[in-house]
């Protein structure tokens, strides 16, 4: 569709949205849009990260009031959206300008890495519509803490770049004109690693957040068989021993 943009440069593939005469707010296709885009991503051997971005002044404000105020009656569109639609085994990097409010934020939640701008702000402004900010509430606590999610969250109110950079909801802040390439550069770090690598060691974050550390350490020890079993780690510790870059297959 004309509102997500999606290209690929060499490892890295970009998703941007292209509604910037609305902030990006999204609408339920663009959701659509963007899974379709990681799902190009990860079909692709080629590709072995995402940077997401908005276009204009904003990263996006989140879901499209209108369109939500329109329908007739709740669907649970959000744990679909996010625990299917925009599951990806790639990297994904939010590159986060203007505002990131909302279902913005739980897109940018989503992703793996968070990189803003010095424009950005951040907030949770469902409580103030008389609605749930749903998968926000389920991961912020895990990741800035308990009391600053909450401020977050049952507040409303936006937070700036260097207060998100504080907290932890991002994990670097530059000035707009260094977004992209930032974003870019990062994601260009982990392009040269192995792509199994990469693979199962955010696979095993992800999965192991909501598992036992005896379950998790299970995990590891499949993952780890996997791993040292491989392609890619023979070649790694042969272009060690011999000083040369790896070249990696996955």
């Amino acid at each position: 569709m004309d509102e997500i943009g999606y290209s690929v440069d060499g490892h890295i593939a970009s998703v941007q949205l292209l509604r910037p005469e609305k902030l990006n707010a999204m609408t339920d296709e663009m959701y659509h849009a963007i899974g379709d885009a990681f799902k190009h991503a990860d079909a692709d051997p080629q590709v072995r990260c995402v940077v997401i971005s908005g276009s204009g002044r904003a990263f996006t404000s989140g879901h499209d009031l209108l369109e939500f105020g329109e329908r007739q009656a709740w669907k649970p569109w959000s744990a679909e959206r996010f625990d299917n639609g925009l599951e990806t085994a790639k990297p994904v990097i939010a590159a986060i300008n203007g505002y990131c409010l909302a279902g913005g934020l739980e897109l940018a939640l989503y992703c793996d890495i968070r990189i803003c701008d010095t424009t950005a702000q951040f907030g949770c402004p469902e409580p103030r519509w008389g609605i749930l900010h749903g998968y926000g509430a389920l991961r912020t606590p895990g990741l800035v803490g308990t009391s600053d999610a909450m401020r977050l969250l049952l507040t409303g109110e936006f937070i700036d770049a260097e207060e998100a950079l504080r907290i932890g909801l991002v994990s670097q802040v530059v000035e707009p004109a260094d977004l992209i390439s930032t974003a870019n550069e990062m994601a260009a770090k982990i392009a040269v690693n192995s792509p199994l690598a990469i693979r199962l060691t955010k696979e095993l974050a992800r999965r192991g957040r909501d598992m036992s550390l005896a379950d998790g350490l299970r995990l590891y020890q499949e993952y780890s068989r996997l791993s040292f079993s491989s392609d890619d780690a023979r070649e790694g510790t042969r272009a060690f021993a011999e000083r040369r870059d790896p070249e990696y297959q996955g």
